[in-house]
């Protein structure tokens, strides 16, 4: 049986989404010839704060920008950032022919809370490529690793105190850019334009009701450890008024990552 790699027209993306794809990929080292065939039969899909991407259980996401809220078939909901593979990620090498009728549109719901960007592909053409270029298996097996090791540190069921939780959610979550990057020095509310203090790193995206469902917290419970982490200076305690919903100004992040790893 001859396998068909599936190449798709170039995709009607913004070029920012392309360059976000392309940056990640070089990223991890990835020679060009892998990045090539990998671009050529997968497709990039830019999206606004807001979007919803749902394909079938065939299909594999990465995310190369952004804060993604997914929510699997069986119910699960958790927050990711870029760097995750999602999707049912056996179906690579299993590379199945055929689609179960009964199982389709039954994979992930992806809904991007910030601007952001996936690279998209299917089990089977993802398997094929790998069979043609190992160092795509190698690419797969860091991701996956990553994605088991990230569900292991921030949403096994735990002990651990809330307020601990909710800091490695946001220890996960966050991306500290370098400043030639061009983090936003300024944030817009409804109360007008506010300056992001020098030094603070920027979250954005979840809402404390998010940070609530996929941690199987109480919103109050999720408030009240936001509020420890302000009331300690790890989050900046911004002025009445000024507050806006799904931003985090993080203020410490050596100390938030310190109680991220701790136990108690």
């Amino acid at each position: 049986m001859t396998d068909i790699v599936t190449v798709y027209p170039a995709p009607e993306s913004r070029p920012w989404a392309d360059r976000s794809v392309s940056t990640y990929l070089k990223s991890l080292g990835l020679p060009p010839y892998s990045i090539e065939s990998l671009l050529a039969a997968a497709r990039i899909h830019p999206a606004r704060e807001g979007h919803v991407l749902a394909f079938g259980p065939e299909w594999i996401h990465i995310i190369t920008r952004g804060v993604v809220k997914e929510t699997t078939s069986h119910g699960t909901t958790r927050l990711w950032r870029k760097g995750m593979i999602l999707g049912d990620v056996s179906r690579v090498m299993l590379r199945k022919a055929a689609i179960d009728p009964s199982a389709q549109g039954t994979g992930p719901r992806l809904t991007f809370l910030t601007v952001g960007a996936t690279l998209s592909i299917t089990a089977r053409t993802f398997g094929a490529l790998i069979e043609k270029d190992p160092v795509l298996a190698l690419l797969l097996a860091k991701l996956t690793n990553d994605r088991s090791q990230t569900v292991e540190a921030v949403y096994s069921i735990s002990k651990a105190d809330p307020v601990v939780r909710v800091a490695r959610l946001l220890d996960y979550l966050v991306v500290q850019r370098s400043r030639r990057d061009g983090v936003e020095r300024v944030r817009w509310n409804r109360k007008g334009v506010h300056p992001v203090p020098a030094g603070a790193v920027v979250l954005s995206g979840p809402s404390q009701a998010d940070i609530a469902e996929v941690l199987g917290l109480g919103r109050t419970t999720v408030e009240k450890s936001i509020a420890t982490l302000r009331s300690e200076g790890i989050l900046n305690a911004l002025e009445p008024g000024t507050r806006s919903n799904r931003y985090y100004e993080i203020m410490d992040l050596s100390h938030l990552r310190s109680l991220a790893r701790s136990d108690s």
